[in-house]
């Protein structure tokens, strides 16, 4: 009997000795991996390993507040709570967010934690130019994200085709709250084609990025001058005759037109500009931009406005505007300046280039 106890207790002592020497597998540390940047206020992905089947936690904080501030991530798209994702079998898993700035990320496995990782924001730039009035040009933009007091350097582009800064503005809220914009206007300046650029600085506490626009041109009518020169846009096609039978059908109406074309490298506003033929039939622009070397087309009868064609609204019979014969037809801008003519003698071929 006392050799049976024995030995049952050193079976016993075996047993508790393997199951110490034998521990459960510690888990493996998680890893987590995202683009270096991202461009204006976006959802990107961030992606990772951990233990197949385990869940893991994001920590997240803004850089200014450094590594040592992560708090969990809140996941205020869905209504709020921690971010999480589960590793599929082969120990993958991935995380979408939105940033708004630099920030560091980690994910953590229970009590072990990635090491942690930089995503910067990378500033995204609209920029455009307008001539509302003689001599004048405003520079207008907004970024993203909407980081207001960031500097911007406005820069005019020279003859020899290099860009200098001509000012320097701050970006500012907007009163939604939600965005940033710049604008600023130059005054004086000389008839003709002007081209423009912004630059805007990026933010090192923040690790947000700067960024340049694109160049962006516009025609501005010099002080005392009453619009464009001669030729800046030009008839550059007129369908005077309706090919077929002049039934007075829209769908007949609609294939006489006329087309116009920007000469220059600027965009222009159309409005006011008028098209008129000999008897006085008019058409009247509204507020058009025609883009640098880009051409539109009026047709005579009615339609639906796209990029590219416009409709003069005309129906019937009587709708028809060019005379097959010959006519002129005379493009004018809003303060009656003659920009360009056309002109054409004989019905055949229907059609002219001018």
């Amino acid at each position: 009997m006392i050799t049976r106890l024995v030995s049952q207790a050193a079976v016993i002592g075996v047993a508790a000795t393997i199951a110490l020497a034998a521990p459960a597998s510690a888990a493996a540390k998680p890893t987590i991996k995202g683009p270096s940047e991202v461009k204006g206020y976006a959802q990107f992905t961030l992606t990772g390993t951990a233990d197949p089947g385990t869940t893991v936690q994001l920590y997240e904080t803004a850089y200014v507040f450094g590594v040592g501030d992560l708090q969990p991530a809140d996941d205020w798209e869905h209504g709020g709570g921690p971010v999480t994702a589960k590793a599929d079998t082969a120990g993958k898993f991935s995380i979408t967010r939105w940033l708004d700035s630099g920030f560091y990320f980690q994910v953590r496995q229970g009590a072990v934690k990635s090491d942690p990782i930089i995503v910067k924001s990378r500033i995204a730039v609209t920029f455009w130019v307008t001539s509302p009035a003689n001599g004048q040009l405003v520079a207008n933009g907004s970024v993203s994200p909407a980081q207001p007091g960031l500097k911007v350097h406005i820069q005019k582009k020279a003859a020899d085709g290099t860009f200098a800064t001509v000012r320097s503005i701050e970006t500012i809220s907007q009163d939604d709250g939600q965005s940033a914009g710049f604008a600023t206007t130059f005054t004086g300046l000389a008839h003709g084609e002007h081209t423009y650029r912004a630059i805007v600085d990026g933010d090192t506490s923040n690790a947000v990025l700067g960024a340049t626009s694109e160049s962006h041109a516009t025609h501005v009518t010099g002080v005392g001058q009453t619009g464009p020169a001669t030729g800046t846009v030009i008839f550059s096609r007129i369908q005077y005759d309706a090919p077929g039978t002049d039934s007075g059908s829209n769908g007949s109406l609609n294939t006489e037109f006329f087309k116009l074309k920007n000469t220059t490298k600027a965009n222009i506003n159309l409005n006011g500009w008028t098209v008129r033929d000999q008897q006085n039939i008019v058409y009247k622009f509204p507020s058009l931009t025609l883009r640098a070397g880009s051409e539109l087309l009026v047709h005579s009868g009615k339609g639906t406005t796209t990029a590219i064609n416009r409709y003069w609204g005309r129906a019937g019979k009587n709708g028809y505007v060019w005379n097959n014969s010959g006519e002129t037809a005379y493009l004018r801008t809003a303060a009656n300046k003659q920009i360009d003519t056309c002109k054409w003698t004989k019905v055949s071929p229907g059609t002219t280039n001018c």
